[in-house]
């Protein structure tokens, strides 16, 4: 299990390198996010033998996140081959001024704005519109958007307050995500996505990298205790329907009777056991493959992601297709309870169509795609197209699910897609939101 440990962190050593300043950190982000809810039930496994669960799923995990890698290397090559033209076209570097930093700042407020409104006020009745979720719940990343176009504004402008202002916000984007639908996951990262922008953008990289521990142990400490106030803040938020008071109070009551992350407490351990050790589904599935007690999918898990990407509201009468914990108990032999919400997450859903190797290629598309996704990002910024900027964020925004399904995947992704499309539509004709001005630096891979 070291070994595979030690792989797992040059992979993140290496993606760290490969996101440089015309990166957007979307890449971090995927790879943190996927390091929430398999590394720290690697850990835990860290003397396990061969045979055991976690173990067999982390290997295949390592083995996706280095074809990820190797996905988001060929990106940026391909990136690297397009500079010639890129750059003839942008001109010399030349700081943008006072008027350019509003507008960017007002654009950033509005889609602030509009994530939120989408995500606390309309998301919540969503559910009783067909095919309407994953259109509003896209909208909603517009806040984590409208937050990094903010942090690129404030730098851009040297801005020290409204940057370290915009800083001090992001713990409230867990917290609200907890309250209103009792979920921290979501939240927790966009908080990532944005620290992981800023982490992509700064000069001061060590700086950053030596306060991760401290950052890395105050956020599980912060899990553990939530998992123990987990269902009392739910029954509130699902079932009581309580206040927005009586929300925050249940949540202030876990800071009154906090306890810091003890590996040698049972209740610790067992929090971590359950909902960051993914490995052990992803190892259950392999050992039912290879024992042949089941039997691959052949495609049928990938098919299944593309028919869900049409929407209900066109097909009314269209099939229902498994996806997560459907695939989870099939092909793991575990039970959960009504209600449990369990994502397959991408390693296991890959790994029962073929085996390994489809392991390696589903991730290697996906770094791909999200490589891309990552580099245009910042390109657009630089060469003031809001368009595009705006349509490729939020598709990479759809793709930050490392624990999600393939099949919500497809369906966020598509409700990205329609969205972007139609606010920039919306943009265009009122003309009332002005376009990212062009910083008319060259672009550097």
């Amino acid at each position: 299990m070291l070994n595979l440990i030690l792989i797992w962190i040059a992979v993140g050593v290496a993606l760290v390198l490969v996101s440089g300043r015309s990166s957007a950190g979307l890449l971090l982000a995927y790879f943190f996010s996927t390091s929430l809810i398999y590394f720290p039930g690697a850990m835990l496994h860290l003397q396990a033998d061969e045979w055991n669960w976690t173990r067999l799923g982390f290997e295949e995990t390592v083995i996706g996140m280095a074809a990820f890698l190797a996905g988001a290397i060929i990106a940026k090559i391909f990136k690297i081959l397009q500079l010639p033209k890129q750059n003839a076209s942008v001109g010399r570097p030349n700081d943008i001024g006072p008027t350019s930093l509003a507008e960017l700042n007002r654009l950033a407020l509005v889609y602030c704005l509009l994530g939120g409104f989408a995500y606390f006020v309309l998301l919540p009745s969503a559910s009783a519109i067909s095919s309407a979720t994953a259109v509003i719940s896209s909208i909603g990343s517009l806040t984590v958007v409208g937050i990094c176009l903010r942090l690129w504004a404030a730098r851009e402008g040297r801005d020290r307050w409204k940057f370290l202002s915009t800083i001090a916000l992001l713990p409230i984007l867990p917290l609200s995500t907890l309250i209103q639908s009792g979920f921290l996951g979501f939240g927790t990262v966009w908080a990532l996505t944005v620290s992981t922008f800023i982490f992509a953008q700064t000069r001061r990289r060590l700086l950053y990298l030596s306060l991760a521990p401290v950052v890395l142990y105050v956020g599980m400490s912060l899990f553990v205790n939530y998992m123990a106030a987990r269902d009392d803040i739910r029954k509130l938020v699902w079932y009581q329907q309580a206040s927005l008071v009586d929300r925050l109070d249940r949540v202030e009551e876990v800071f009154q009777n906090f306890e810091w992350l003890d590996l040698s407490n049972a209740k610790h351990r067992r929090a971590i056991e359950n909902r960051l050790n993914q490995n052990l589904l992803v190892g259950a599935a392999v050992t039912k493959l290879k024992s042949e007690q089941k039997s691959y999918t052949f495609g049928a898990a990938i098919s299944n992601m593309f028919l869900a990407l049409i929407p209900r509201a066109l097909w009314p009468d269209k099939p229902q297709v498994g996806g997560g914990g459907n695939i989870v108990t099939e092909y793991t032999g575990i039970r959960f309870a009504r209600g449990t919400s369990v994502g397959a997450g991408q390693v296991l859903e890959f790994y029962v169509n073929f085996g390994t190797g489809s392991v390696i290629v589903g991730f290697v598309l996906l770094g791909w795609l999200l490589g891309y996704l990552d580099l245009t990002i910042i390109e657009a910024l630089r060469l003031g197209d809001q368009s595009r900027f705006l349509f490729s964020f939020m598709i990479a925004m759809s793709l930050l699910q490392p624990g999600g399904n393939l099949i919500e995947i497809a369906a966020s992704l598509a409700g990205a897609a329609t969205s972007a499309y139609a606010l920039n539509y919306f943009f265009k004709r009122r003309r009332s939101v002005p376009a990212i001005p062009p910083l008319h630096r060259k672009i550097s891979v």
